[in-house]
């Protein structure tokens, strides 16, 4: 069996040892970039799982034909972190913007931006909008698992990923979005 097998079979089956293996011999440049590029080391944590949990998923949907996995983590954790980066401006703190009130000093522009992207997070369902309510007011992944009941940390990672795309999702599909794109707010 190839390290490619090896490494997608461990990821497909939980084996924890492979995986340790994964992380050991790929995590340090995919950190190493991720730092390189205006990230953090849990930046880079969140990214490499965001990037497993993607080949899972695409390779439970097509079967991947992956001929280097190393340069294959590689190139989806740098992809993801491209996107994260150009939509960093989204992950702002939700209780500051619901209970910021225009100031004198406020323009129409500034408000219009803050309330539509509360109008979009409150299409939400109820647990998006807990769960990232309280990751983006600086809750770790272990506080929500305890605090939200969920069974392990990569789950909360999951939904967290999940939540943060379905928010994307709702404001670049609205089309006032090119207008506030056209004032930089994304």
């Amino acid at each position: 069996m190839s390290d490619n097998e090896k490494y997608l079979d461990a990821l497909l089956t939980g084996n924890d040892r492979v995986i340790k293996e994964i992380y050991a011999k790929i995590f340090p440049k995919v950190q190493s970039f991720i730092l390189s590029n205006r990230g953090l080391k849990i930046d880079a944590l969140d990214i490499f799982h965001d990037a497993l949990m993607y080949i899972i998923v695409s390779h439970k949907e097509k079967n991947l034909n992956i001929k280097s996995f190393e340069a294959y983590v590689f190139v989806v954790c740098k992809n993801l972190w491209k996107k994260k980066l150009k939509t960093r401006v989204i992950d702002s703190d939700i209780d500051t913007l619901e209970n910021m009130a225009p100031t004198q000093n406020s323009h129409g522009e500034e408000q219009e931006k803050m309330d539509f992207y509360i109008e979009k997070f409150q299409l939400l369902s109820p647990n998006c909008k807990e769960i990232l309510g309280n990751y983006f007011n600086g809750w770790t992944y272990e506080e929500l698992a305890v605090e939200l009941d969920y069974s392990n940390i990569n789950t909360v990672r999951q939904r967290v990923f999940k939540c943060r795309t379905k928010l994307i999702t709702l404001i670049k599909s609205d089309i006032r979005y090119q207008k506030l794109k056209e004032w930089n707010f994304v």
